[in-house]
């Protein structure tokens, strides 16, 4: 599951503790805590902290938290535009100079990741207007490989996957899996199964190319009516969320027997709270989605005589 804050301090708030009980209760096996940089605009060629960066301290008082719940943490970079243009648009005008400023921020949370054991390490997401800069990029994954002997993955938007010249350089094939899988509001189970299955074959096929598993790090669906075909923006409409709920069902469905599918993270878990029947946003919190969650990974986890109890 990501773990989402905004703010110096929210991943150290109490309200976050009681959050992070809430997804462990579900029975995820771990917790990918997001990390914000900002610049300017798309062709800015620096960026850093700002507002919207926790500081490492917050970071480590989550993961301090999480551990204790038997979570795993991992560390997901972002960079977000103050002119709220996405991310995948940045093309700086001087690509060298924004690389070393990706590094300079990038590096301090890779030694966390040490001090943290996380077992993955997220290098970029959905940065699909600089991975022509292959050099630059495998320069930057060989100074993270030289800190951190973890796993690497690059969270490459789903329609970008197929074009990052990298993959090599890393140890998993990272989608934000937000493709449309129905064609119509309100479609059935067995209908949002079937529309997984022309992704599944490309995303097999881009695991066949790269030899990497492939790794959801992003998959989530908003819980309002229609979410299905545009997974990738909340859309107008009403609440509904029990077509969120089949949208999880689906999802594990789908990926849950195939081998070469290194796991599915969530999107997403607010360290502030929220959720609920009144939200219309990716949250599951509070709503049938989790229920779905729960349903798949706690069967996972609990001992055979846990499940034999619950069962009765």
């Amino acid at each position: 599951m990501t773990f989402a804050a905004w703010s110096a301090d929210g991943y150290a708030s109490e309200s976050a503790a009681a959050e992070l009980s809430g997804v462990a209760g579900l029975g995820a096996t771990s917790i990918w805590i997001l990390i914000t940089a900002t610049q300017g605009d798309r062709h800015a060629s620096s960026l850093g902290a700002s507002g919207l960066t926790p500081s490492l301290e917050s970071v480590r008082v989550a993961a301090t938290r999480a551990r204790s719940l038997g979570l795993d943490v991992v560390l997901k970079v972002h960079v977000d535009l103050a002119d709220g243009t996405w991310r995948g648009h940045i093309e700086p005008d001087d690509p060298t100079a924004w690389f070393q400023s990706y590094r300079d921020f990038l590096l301090p949370w890779v030694d966390l990741a040490v001090e943290l054991g996380s077992s993955h390490f997220v290098v970029g997401t959905e940065l699909a207007g600089t991975v022509r800069h292959e050099t630059l990029w495998r320069e930057t994954i060989a100074a993270v490989r030289a800190r951190y002997a973890g796993t690497l993955v690059y969270a490459a938007s789903w329609d970008e996957a197929s074009r990052v010249p990298f993959w090599d350089a890393l140890d998993r094939v990272g989608v934000d899996a937000y493709f449309p899988v129905a064609v119509r509001a309100e479609a059935g189970r067995a209908e949002l199964l079937a529309g997984w299955q022309p992704w599944l074959d490309r995303l097999e096929r881009l695991h066949r190319q790269t030899h990497r598993p492939v790794l959801l790090t992003e998959i989530g669906y908003p819980s309002i009516d229609g979410a299905g075909m545009t997974p990738y923006r909340v859309p107008a409409g009403r609440i509904d969320l029990g077509e969120q709920a089949d949208l999880y069902w689906a999802a594990l469905q789908a990926t849950g027997e195939n081998e070469w599918i290194a796991g599915l993270v969530w999107w997403n878990w607010l360290a502030g709270g929220g959720g609920g029947p009144g939200d219309r946003d990716y949250t599951p919190a509070g709503k049938p989605a989790a229920q779905e969650l729960a349903s798949a990974w706690l069967p996972m986890v609990l001992p055979a005589a846990s499940r034999t109890g619950q069962a009765r």
